[in-house]
């Protein structure tokens, strides 16, 4: 099976979608106890919403946190995968659109009255998180259009896209460097290892831990991770803790040291100094500039 790699050894699997012939897009509705796609692409464009469910994103090269109402934009080709936390509550439910370049005709998206929407799935291919008024009225959109057909079901289609295209609500997720290559392998070692990052994170996890769960050997899962993801696992263990202290920090009333120790940090000083590394604020300042109620 063909498949895609992350950078030069992350690899993911080639999802096979089949379309339905008489309409320009598809709408899925998943609503299971939890996500269960390993780490994949696919040619379609894809526009995700997380109706309920809390975890960890991966969308190419980012690490992520998503909860209810989180908005992605996903390009062609890219891969990603969605883990749910270890505790979940209430299941996974997600509405999924998806679409090809061409669905509604070679060239139409090449034509000047479209020109906002082209930029916007070229900007795409590394990922688009939106946020603020632009991911409420995308997702009302998204939950009304599992009820409409025909002219109403596409009219909202397009309007969806315009809404992405204009905003200015948004942030890119994958790195601009971000390059997927087309490879053959297979991606269950780090589905393995991602799947026990987000599972594990608020304990102490080891290098040889995460080596035991790839099946290879601590110097060669040290290799591969680096080559595969362009950071040491430690480096990769603190985005996935920083991840979760941010949504604790923006969503809670909880402590700055009660979120440190809930995210797997052992102590204040080393919680601090690896989120000011991440998010260029330190976690009382992220705080106050993201709620400025809370001043």
């Amino acid at each position: 099976m063909p498949q895609i790699s992350l950078n030069a050894g992350v690899k993911a699997t080639l999802e096979k979608i089949a379309h339905d012939r008489i309409r320009s897009f598809r709408l899925l509705d998943f609503d299971n106890p939890r996500f269960d796609c390993p780490f994949h692409y696919h040619p379609e464009i894809e526009v995700a919403l997380i109706v309920k469910s809390t975890g960890h994103r991966y969308v190419g090269d980012h690490i992520g946190r998503f909860a209810e109402g989180d908005l992605v934009l996903m390009g062609a080709n890219l891969p990603h995968m969605y883990v749910n936390d270890a505790k979940l509550k209430g299941g996974a439910h997600s509405i999924v659109i998806q679409f090809l370049p061409e669905c509604l005709g070679l060239g139409f998206f090449q034509i000047g009255e479209m020109k906002n929407v082209r930029r916007l799935l070229e900007r795409s291919r590394v990922g688009l998180s939106f946020h603020g008024r632009t991911r409420d009225k995308a997702a009302a959109l998204m939950e009304q259009i599992g009820r409409q057909d025909g002219f109403a079901r596409l009219a909202a289609f397009l309007q969806i896209l315009e809404l992405l295209a204009r905003s200015s609500e948004c942030r890119t997720l994958a790195s601009p460097a971000y390059s997927p290559s087309l490879a053959l392998y297979q991606g269950e070692r780090i589905n393995r290892v991602c799947e026990l990052v987000s599972k594990k994170f608020r304990e102490g996890i080891t290098q040889s831990e995460a080596a035991r769960t790839a099946r290879m050997s601590p110097p060669s899962f040290s290799r591969f991770f680096r080559r595969a993801t362009n950071r040491t696992f430690r480096a990769f263990l603190n985005e996935v803790r920083v991840g979760h202290a941010s949504h604790l920090l923006l969503e809670s009333d909880r402590t700055v040291a009660e979120i440190c120790y809930d995210s797997g940090f052992g102590n204040l000083s080393n919680f601090n100094r690896q989120f000011l590394k991440l998010r260029k604020a330190s976690p009382r300042a992220y705080r106050r500039k993201a709620t400025p109620s809370r001043r």
